[in-house]
This record gives structure tokens, C-alpha cells and sequence, in this order.
């Protein structure tokens, strides 16, 4: 029995969170877990607390009860998909709270920042490392169509290098039991509203190169991309698009979320990222990662992330 059954065996109430901003590995862990304990486990009782996901993600079980509410006291509190306890926000104050707590993690900046931790950087996703934990034979439909989209948002449709053979045996397993898999790539990974999809364009027309094309970057401000899309969250794929580019090594974009306030994002073909990240207070993975910076957009970019940028290319 490993750490994760053993706390949920001996707890009446769980609480389970993830990071600021959730994403389809983070909405699909803490919703896969949800959906394991309440199925295996009839006597707990268990609450998903996280900021409101995309609506993509709505046919999840459970996902019209996650409750915003930070102040949960628990028997056991899981995190998951967060590598510290700034990236939990406003929820971090649950682990004070909570008699016991343990952390599922895959991310390489991990600060083991709970009670208990379990972090396998190697991993995929937080759900391939989910799906390790549980029992195969207690995995529900239900239970396997969130660990399913997890993995497939936080591999790239298994296009990453952080995808395995396992990654693969266990995305077979789970499609095993019986969803359309297609279905959840199609609507959840690619599909763009009208609008998103002007502002993709709009977002790529405005990129630039530096470093001989090895680094191309972007911006949008607060007033511009606020016109098309009220839900930052429809922006996520305008980096990839920018990774995409012949002989860029690191795609950079950013936004602005407030006055000198911006939301970084990094990726890379064979780069680490995430060092950079790190030293912008923030955090992720090797080839993909992200900070919130503050100041000036012109000499953020020009005196810290740039330069950052070039002495990971040249290094």
C-alpha cells in the first residue's frame, strides 16, 4: 500500500487542490482522484477545491462541485499538480488546517512543501503518476476519462519527450475501459472559439525573432487580448504555436494580467526552461515552464528574460 491509500484510508474528510490557474493535467488529477475515492471509498467525504476550470472541461463527474471556497478544514488535504505552496494561491492556507497532508507531483522544481510527497519529475503528468497509485481494477470510466485528459494536455497529445512507453501502456489501459478518447482531444486540446482564434492569429502576427530565429517571442497587453476572449485560459496555445516555428529553440510568450504585471510563458525544443523560470520566482517543467513577473514590458524583456534567453541558448 503506498502513502496516498494509506492517508485516504484513514481519513473521513479530504479536501484535494491543485495550482492557481488549472490546467487539463491539474483539473484532470484532482478530478480523477474525486471520482476514485467516492467510488472505492463510500464513507469519506471528499471536496474539490480549485479555481473555476475552463468550461471545456465540464464533462468531467464532479466538476460542477468544485468549490472555489479555500477554507476547507480536512482530515487529509492532496495537492496535486502544484510544485510549492505559492502555487496553490489562496489555498495554500490549507495545508495549516489539515491534519495531514501529502503532495502528487511531477514537476523537476518541486519543493516537497508538504507533509508527505510523492514526485516523480520523470512522469508525463501529474495523472500518469495518479494512475500508479490507484488500482487499475478500481479505475472507473468516469476515473479514466480525467487521468486520460490529463496526460494528453501535459504530454502534447504524447508529442513531448517527457512521454514513455509507460506513458503509452497506461494511455492504452485507460482508453481500455471504454471512452471517446478522440472526442477529449478534439474538444479539449485543439478546438478554439471564433474569437480565440482571432486573437491567435492577431497574437502571431505581432511575434518577433532574436538570436538568429532560435528565440521567438510575443506579447499581448491587458486592453487587447481582454477584446476577444474574457477567459485567459483560451490563450494557452499561442506558445506552442510560437514552439512550432522553424529553428526556434525557446518560445516565449507573455500577457498582461494587471498594471506591470505579466504571466510568462516558456517553451523549449531542448532547452531548460525551467532555470529560467525558477529565477523569475517561478517554476515547471525542463522543456516547459512559467513565472508572473512585474515592471516595465520593455525592460523585462530586455534587461532580465532576453538575456536569460540567450545565455540558455549559448550554454
Amino acid at each position: 500500500m503506498n502513502k496516498l491509500i494509506e492517508l485516504i484510508e484513514n481519513a473521513k474528510n479530504i479536501a484535494i487542490t491543485g495550482h492557481v490557474s488549472p490546467d487539463g493535467d491539474c483539473i484532470g488529477s484532482t478530478l480523477g482522484l474525486y471520482n476514485y475515492i467516492i467510488e472505492n471509498y463510500k464513507d469519506k467525504q471528499v471536496r474539490v477545491c480549485l479555481e473555476k476550470p475552463s468550461m471545456k472541461f465540464a464533462f468531467m463527474n464532479g466538476f460542477e462541485l468544485i468549490s472555489e471556497d479555500p477554507f476547507v478544514e480536512a482530515d487529509l488535504l492532496v495537492t496535486l499538480d502544484a510544485s510549492d505552496r505559492e502555487r496553490l494561491g489562496i489555498r495554500g492556507g490549507m495545508l495549516d488546517s489539515a491534519k495531514e497532508s501529502i503532495c502528487i507531483d511531477h514537476h523537476v522544481t518541486n519543493t516537497n512543501f508538504a507533509k508527505f510527497n510523492i514526485v516523480e519529475e520523470f512522469r508525463s503528468s501529474t495523472c500518469e503518476l495518479l494512475y500508479t497509485l490507484l488500482s487499475e481494477d478500481k479505475i472507473s470510466v468516469a476515473t479514466a476519462m480525467c487521468i486520460y485528459t490529463g496526460i494528453v494536455h501535459d504530454s502534447g497529445v504524447f508529442k513531448y519527450q517527457s512521454t514513455t512507453k509507460e506513458t503509452m501502456e497506461i494511455a492504452g489501459k485507460l482508453m481500455a475501459k471504454g471512452f471517446d478518447f478522440t472526442k477529449i482531444i478534439d474538444d479539449t486540446y485543439f478546438k478554439k472559439d471564433f474569437n480565440a482564434t482571432k486573437l491567435l492569429g492577431l497574437a502571431l502576427t505581432n511575434v518577433k525573432q532574436e538570436f538568429d530565429g532560435k528565440c521567438c517571442y510575443g506579447f499581448l497587453d491587458y486592453n487587447t487580448w481582454s477584446k476577444y476572449v474574457s477567459d485567459k485560459k483560451k490563450m494557452d496555445g499561442i506558445i506552442d504555436n510560437l514552439r512550432n516555428i522553424e529553428g526556434v529553440e525557446i518560445a516565449l510568450f507573455m500577457y498582461e494580467t494587471a498594471k506591470n504585471e505579466y504571466k510568462v510563458s516558456l517553451r523549449s525544443i531542448n532547452k531548460n526552461v525551467s532555470s529560467i523560470a525558477s529565477a523569475l520566482g517561478g517554476g515547471g517543467h525542463i522543456r516547459a515552464a512559467g513565472a508572473t513577473v512585474y515592471g516595465n514590458i520593455d525592460e523585462l524583456l530586455k534587461d532580465t528574460i532576453l538575456p536569460m534567453i540567450e545565455k540558455e541558448l549559448n550554454g
